[in-house]
C-alpha cells in the first residue's frame, strides 16, 4: 500500500508550463455531487489552477467526512475535506472510529470557519402541530414528545448524532418519541412538507434553501435549543456554539443557541511538504478564484479564516505557508 501510495503522489506533481514551472493532478475526496463541498472542489481546482497554470482538482463524490478521514489516513486519496466534529472523533478515535485514532491526519486549509453559519443545527416543527399541542419550547416538546414523529439524520452521519445529543441535552430521550425518522436532509424536507414527519433538526446552513422550502410549503417554528444544551453539546463534540437571532426568521420568536460547525481540507502527514506549501499558499494568495466558486464563500473566507485551526495538527508545508503570510 505504501508504495502504492507514494507512486500516487509522484505522479501528482509533475513538471509542466512555460519555464518549468510546476503543475499538479490531486483528487480532493468529498461527499454527494451538487452540494457545497463540491463547490469547495470547484474553488481549490480554480485557485490552484490560477496559483500553477495547467494544475486540476478533480472532486471525487463520497459518503462524507468520516469516510474521508479513514480514506486520507489509510492513504487511499493525497486530500479530503471533513468537518470539525468528524475530524475530532478521526483524532480522538471516538463514535464510528470504534477506537481506532486516526493518528496521521493533518489539516492543509480551512475552508469555512464555524462562524460562517454553514452548517449549524436547526430544529422546525409544524407550526399546525405546534400550535394544536402547545409548543413553543424545548420544555413544551418534552411534554409532548410521544405524540410528535421526528426526523433526524441517517445513522453514520455526525449531524444526526448532534441532533441526538441536543434532545438529549433537553432531558428529551429520543426513543420516547412516537416516531423517530432517520434521513437526509432532502429527504426530511419531503416528510415535513408531506406531513408525513412533525418536526426535524438538521444541520444547515442559515437560510438554506431547504429550510425556505418548509416554511414555504408549510406554518413553521423554530425552537430555541437552549443556551446550556449548546454547551453541552459543543463540549461533547468538540465545536463552536453559536446563534440564531429572532430577527432572522420570521418563524423564529426569540434567539435559538444552537451549534456550528466548520470544515477543512485534510492530507496524510506523509504528503511531500512542498505539495502542501504550495496547495496553502495557493488558497491564500488566489482567495478570490477560491472564493467565486460560490456565492456563500465570497463573504465568510478570508486568509485568517483559512488558517484557522481544527482537531488535527497542521501540516509542516501549511505551517510554512501560514507563518510566510504572517497568519501562524
Amino acid at each position: 500500500m505504501r508504495t502504492l501510495f507514494l507512486a500516487i503522489i509522484g505522479a501528482l506533481a509533475v513538471l509542466g508550463g512555460p519555464a518549468g514551472a510546476q503543475t499538479y493532478n490531486l483528487t480532493l475526496a468529498g461527499a454527494s455531487p451538487g452540494g457545497l463541498w463540491s463547490r469547495i472542489g470547484l474553488g481549490l481546482d480554480k485557485a490552484m489552477a490560477k496559483a500553477y497554470p495547467g494544475s486540476t482538482i478533480t472532486y471525487q463524490t463520497g459518503s462524507g467526512g468520516i469516510a474521508n478521514a479513514k480514506l486520507v489516513q489509510d492513504k487511499k486519496v493525497p486530500m479530503g475535506i471533513t468537518n470539525d466534529p468528524e475530524l475530532a472523533a478521526a483524532v480522538k478515535g471516538s463514535g464510528p472510529f470504534m477506537g481506532k485514532a486516526q493518528k496521521d491526519i493533518r489539516v492543509l486549509v480551512r475552508v469555512y470557519a464555524p462562524e460562517a453559519r454553514f452548517q449549524v443545527t436547526q430544529l422546525l416543527i409544524n407550526g399546525d402541530v405546534a400550535k394544536k399541542l402547545g409548543i413553543s419550547s424545548m420544555a413544551d416538546l418534552k411534554k409532548n414528545a410521544g405524540k410528535l414523529r421526528v426526523a433526524v439524520n441517517r445513522p453514520g452521519n455526525l449531524d444526526g448524532d448532534i441532533s441526538l445529543a441536543f434532545f438529549k441535552a433537553n432531558g428529551i430521550d429520543p426513543k420516547g418519541f412516537k416516531k423517530l425518522v432517520r434521513a437526509a436532509s432532502r429527504e426530511m424536507t419531503k416528510l415535513i412538507l408531506d406531513r408525513r414527519i412533525d418536526a426535524l433538526s438538521v444541520g444547515l446552513s442559515y437560510n438554506n434553501r431547504r429550510i425556505r422550502e418548509v416554511a414555504k410549503g408549510i406554518p413553521v417554528l423554530m425552537l430555541n435549543q437552549g443556551k446550556n444544551a449548546a454547551k453541552l453539546v459543543a463540549k461533547q463534540f468538540g465545536i463552536e456554539r453559536c446563534k440564531i437571532l429572532a430577527s432572522e426568521y420570521k418563524f423564529l420568536s426569540v434567539d435559538s443557541h444552537t451549534v456550528c460547525i466548520g470544515a477543512v481540507v485534510i492530507a496524510h502527514k506523509s504528503m511531500d511538504n512542498k505539495i502542501a506549501y504550495d496547495i496553502t499558499k495557493a488558497m491564500l494568495t488566489q482567495i478570490e478564484a477560491f472564493k467565486s466558486a460560490h456565492r456563500a464563500l465570497k463573504k465568510a473566507t478570508t486568509a485568517k479564516s483559512i488558517a484557522q485551526p481544527s482537531a488535527a495538527p497542521h501540516h509542516p508545508g501549511a505551517i510554512k505557508a501560514f507563518k510566510e503570510a504572517g497568519l501562524m
